[in-house]
């Protein structure tokens, strides 16, 4: 790589000028004044960004926000690997599954205690990378990781499952009353434990997946933003859900969406085309499936689709893509 060039007296310009413009990462410097770029390259303390409209600049690392900083510093080239933090929570034995409990949360909408269930693979190595699969039923939702087991291959994956807080309505009317950070919030404190427990987390390959109102948790996230999600995930299962409005806030180019909905009876055909349009507009490399002759439902015959589009699609583009954020 060729020696950057940084001239200090000129980043209080570029920070003004580079204004807000949904692509790649909403970068802030300590003043909050906000750079909408994605990173082309780091050396050292600086780093070359790269705005929508293709301009490059470099900047000092050190004027960003701490949490900024840190996001640079963790940053790999697409196609490097990484090194890996080995796990050590004594709990994360092959096979086994793993509560994390939430005493200051409140209840879900099953009236349990807040816990997010996370099933270890059988071949878990806690000083390897291992790929990620979160779950969100729809209904009432539950803390159990099962409903992604039939997505992915359990031996391989980390299951995770994500409920609802019963201090908001289902995410299918939150939605329609403003009230969707509160599920959001929630979860993002789930995640939280989550990246804790395992620090080996393999970054190119995390996916999440929901049906019903766990799509529209997912659907909603996207188009707000929702850094938990655009920023952590790399891979979004929709089926039968989303969200309300047709466009989204962030660019996730080098990213996959998988969408899917019945063509019969209460199915969502005539709904997800707002999340059609929302998915096209981040950018996303969508893969859309209508289901001919289903309603509501996600049938045996969707989540074979949906394993052989993660095997198939999602880990080859993500491992040449490099999985970045």
């Amino acid at each position: 790589m060729r020696p950057f060039c940084f001239a200090s007296s000129v980043v209080g310009i570029l920070l003004v000028l580079l204004a807000p413009s949904g692509y790649g990462r909403a970068f802030k410097d300590k003043s909050g004044r906000i750079i909408e770029a994605e990173i082309v390259a780091k050396q050292g303390d600086q780093v070359k960004i790269r705005r929508a409209d293709g301009r490059e600049f470099t900047l000092a690392v050190n004027l960003l926000s701490p949490e900024d900083q840190q996001f640079v510093q963790s940053w790999q080239t697409p196609g490097s690997t990484a090194p890996v933090t080995p796990a050590t929570d004594a709990r994360l034995k092959p096979g086994a599954t793993v509560t994390l409990t939430f005493p200051d949360l409140p209840k879900d909408h099953n009236g349990e205690a807040a816990a997010c269930n996370v099933r270890i693979p059988e071949s878990f190595d806690p000083a390897k990378p291992v790929p990620l699969l979160v779950w969100i039923g729809g209904g009432k939702g539950s803390n159990q990781p099962g409903g992604g087991f039939p997505l992915v291959d359990k031996s391989q994956y980390v299951i995770a499952g994500l409920p609802y807080p019963d201090t908001a309505p289902s995410p299918n009317k939150a939605m329609g009353e403003g009230k969707m950070d509160l599920i959001l919030d929630y979860q993002q404190t789930m995640l939280a434990e989550l990246i804790k427990l395992l620090p080996n987390l393999d970054p190119q390959v995390k996916v999440v997946a929901g049906f019903s109102n766990g799509a529209h948790t997912i659907g909603s996230a996207v188009v707000s933003g929702r850094k938990e999600y655009t920023e952590f995930f790399n891979a979004f299962v929709v089926i039968e859900g989303g969200a309300q409005t047709n466009s989204a806030k962030k660019k996730l180019r080098d990213k996959y969406g998988y969408f899917a909905w019945g063509n019969t009876g209460n199915g969502s055909k005539e709904y997800m085309r707002a999340m059609m349009q929302a998915a096209k507009d981040a950018k996303l490399q969508i893969t859309e499936h209508e289901m001919d002759g289903v309603a509501h439902e996600f049938p045996e015959s969707e989540k074979v689709l949906v394993k052989t589009w993660i095997e198939k699609t999602v880990i080859p583009g993500l491992r040449t893509s490099g999985g970045r954020s």
